[in-house]
């Protein structure tokens, strides 16, 4: 006989939520529905109870008595019975089916925000406000929009095995396996999964982002591959029973004036570079290092975001018509450079996070400033995001050192950078 804990684990992997349980007294825990209700974009008030009629009432099933406890002689509070959750179970599935079948008529979605994506490759943002701007549940891996032409989908690998899919990985540099929805039982090619199948028929860009909680980066478009979309998988559900999964086969797709850059000849000066080679981003783990047994250049050059950032500068630089320039074996070793009508431009690249933030600063500014000096170029220290200690900033202008991250690269142009306010 299934109980009200299978109900909410069924519901929740349904819908890629994290599952509930229930609490002391057999009560669902109020936060169980506000994420149903968050993800159907339905009115969120009430107790537990209200949120149920909600949701039971959208998919044009009716209420009886018997849903709940209030109607028991001992009233029993909000709680929603076996029965309840039963009802709801069927209600959700009827408001996936509704969901899909606007999502597959593209009813619900707003063509004039069609082309309105902003997000550079490497930048940062919080996924509540990711949402807030281009529509999805905040929840689960793969979320669908239904107010832009965008599926966003996250990379979690230290959450994949914890939730039951099987680990996300980059099979070459342009192309991306990614293990589809559910966290038990056998995965289907519909609902979240069907979005992802089906995103060139229904006009919608697949957006790849990571990890799947609080800030995340976003680390490009993808699309699905016509010929082998996906392969089915064995693999071990959130409840350690053997089932298939889908892993699906996406490629990267590369962005303006990206692809015409292997093209070019390298015209450039043998002293001061070569043309520019893209920076490698697949996520290589360097936890497990001894801290002092590798050169610590080299373990920041190894984090998957250092490589999206420095990428990114690529892709701008080549935006305005300039040729972005590795170094050679002749030059010292700075991350990227270029030739602009105002002079030579060279950069150092840095990931941030909370803890290494000064860290990183202090040795990126000795090595611009260094690499500078050595090929008489204009110094600019690129983070990965804006730095939480503003005052570093001003350390780089009175060093002579300009500050950049992804966020801001659209007020800029690469052939002058003269005049950076960082504002």
């Amino acid at each position: 006989m299934e109980t009200k804990d299978d109900l909410l684990a069924e519901i929740s992997d349904l819908l890629g939520l994290d599952s509930y349980k229930t609490t002391v007294g057999s009560s669902v825990p109020r936060r169980f529905f506000s994420d149903l209700l968050d993800y159907f974009d339905l009115p969120d008030h009430g107790d537990a109870v209200t949120a149920c009629k909600t949701l039971i009432s959208s998919a044009n099933l009716n209420w009886r008595n018997d849903y709940s406890s209030e109607a028991t002689p001992s009233g029993g509070g909000g709680t929603i019975t076996l029965s309840g959750l039963q009802v709801l179970r069927k209600s959700i599935l009827i408001l996936l089916n509704e969901n899909e079948a606007k999502y597959l008529n593209g009813v619900a979605v707003d063509s004039t925000k069609e082309h309105e994506w902003t997000l550079l490759r490497g930048q940062t943002i919080l996924r509540k406000r990711l949402h807030a701007t281009y529509g999805g549940i905040q929840q689960g891996g793969i979320s669908p929009s239904n107010t832009t032409k965008n599926v966003l989908i996250f990379s979690d690998d230290a959450a994949n095995k914890k939730h039951g899919y099987k680990r996300d990985y980059w099979l070459d540099d342009l192309t991306f396996i990614y293990c589809g929805d559910g966290q038990q039982g056998n995965q289907t090619l519909s609902h979240r999964n069907g979005s992802i199948l089906n995103h060139v028929s229904q006009g919608r860009k697949l957006r790849l982002f990571s990890p799947v909680r609080g800030l995340v980066t976003y680390l490009g478009e993808l699309r699905i591959d016509l010929e082998n979309p996906y392969s089915i998988e064995d693999g071990i559900g959130r409840d350690g029973m053997p089932r298939k999964v889908i892993m699906f086969k996406l490629h990267r797709i590369l962005e303006k004036h990206e692809s015409l850059l292997s093209q070019e000849k390298n015209t450039l000066s043998e002293f001061f570079g070569s043309k520019y080679k893209y920076a490698n981003e697949d996520s290589k783990s360097i936890e497990s290092r001894e801290p002092f047994t590798t050169d610590p250049n080299l373990l920041d050059r190894a984090l998957q975001l250092h490589a999206i950032t420095q990428n990114t500068i690529a892709n701008w630089v080549q935006g305005y018509g300039l040729t972005p320039i590795s170094p050679n074996a002749t030059t010292c070793d700075f991350d990227i450079a270029w030739e602009s009508p105002n002079g030579r431009i060279v950069c150092e690249v840095k990931s941030l996070s909370d803890k290494n933030e000064t860290h990183q600063f202090r040795m990126g500014l000795g090595q611009v400033l260094e690499y500078a000096f050595f090929t008489e170029a204009i110094p600019v220290l690129v983070l990965s995001r804006e730095p939480n200690n503003r005052e570093l900033i001003e350390v780089a202008k009175n060093s002579g050192v300009n500050v950049l991250w992804p966020e801001i690269l659209h007020k800029y142009s690469p052939d002058d950078l003269r005049n950076v306010r960082n504002n």
